[in-house]
């Protein structure tokens, strides 16, 4: 979260008299102590509000990532690692742009998986990135992440036939994740591009009355005091149904330091259903989903 703001005061004329000075200074200072003290007060309240940290967690112990410049760069004409803030223009010719991260080997001739992160409202590409984690984990396990910045679900292919032009994506694993109302826009791409995503994973978000149009294989972590709770089940049903899954095994787990109930169901052509249900857990994305994520993503590479 960033809170920010300049406050400009206007001298109304030359002082007169030591006395009337030293009151006037005294009166601005106190005023300007009053306005620090709320701006630490308001900068503490957007942090709290911003997410439910794991316990032992320090939600602001990584910062997000800071562009030096609003405007997105040229695509590279190679592939190189790191962060890069890049643009797209779509087929309707509005603009989009993106964030992404290459881990040290994407210079190599080896394919590398593709996960796409999508961010609430409000909220920026930029959330995600310091909340998520995901660049560190891209670097230790060889993936490419991208985070829109303000796509709808119908931009979404438009990015992947950009993306495979300029960098050495699998085709055969590529994923989507997103919290809150990206984790909706998670839902939304299954209707459209299970035949080129490989799995998704919605993060403390619904999606109602979606039919993948292929076999997609979904993780969703989902907590009992989240906002959506009540939505939730509906959420969970319509999925199964329209997945055609098997009825669900549960199994009671500890995930984020709490209590949780995890649903396994096997659905159409093999693809996997797994909820998630955690005790105490808000609206947030838990540390500890991204590697939860991941390792789903690696068990589901598009099928042949």
């Amino acid at each position: 979260p960033r809170a920010g703001g300049v406050h400009r005061h206007r001298r109304a004329g030359r002082c007169r008299g030591g006395s009337t000075r030293r009151h006037l200074l005294g009166r601005y200072g106190r005023r300007l102590r009053r306005l620090a003290v709320l701006g630490i007060l308001l900068v503490l309240a957007a942090c709290s509000a911003d997410g439910d940290p794991e316990p032992g967690t320090d939600a602001s112990s990584t910062p997000p990532l800071l562009l030096e410049t609003a405007t997105p760069s040229p695509d590279p004409t190679a592939p190189v690692a790191g962060d890069h803030h890049l643009g797209l223009t779509l087929p309707d010719g509005d603009e989009r742009d993106y964030l992404l991260h290459a881990p040290p080997d994407v210079g190599s001739d080896r394919p590398l998986p593709l996960v796409l992160v999508f961010h609430g409202s409000p909220g920026a590409p930029e959330d995600m990135v310091g909340v998520t984690r995901f660049n560190d984990l891209a670097d230790d396990e060889g993936f490419v992440v991208v985070y829109p910045n303000a796509f709808t679900a119908n931009d979404v292919e438009p990015l992947l036939d950009h993306l495979a032009g300029l960098w050495p994506i699998d085709p055969r694993r590529i994923y989507a994740s997103g919290f809150s109302r990206g984790a909706s826009t998670t839902y939304l791409l299954t209707e459209t591009l299970a035949d080129r995503i490989a799995a998704f994973a919605p993060i403390s978000g619904i999606g109602y009355d979606v039919a993948p149009n292929a076999p997609a294989s979904l993780i969703a972590i989902q907590g009992t005091e989240d906002e959506f709770v009540s939505g939730f089940p509906t959420v969970n049903r319509q999925w199964s149904r329209a997945a055609e899954c098997d009825p669900a095994e549960t199994a009671d787990t500890t995930f984020a330091g709490r209590p949780t109930t995890r649903s396994v169901a096997t659905c159409q052509a093999g693809s996997e259903h797994v909820v998630y249900r955690v005790e105490r857990m808000g609206h947030a994305w838990p540390r500890q989903a991204t590697r939860l994520v991941w390792a789903f993503f690696e068990d589901h590479p598009l099928s042949p």
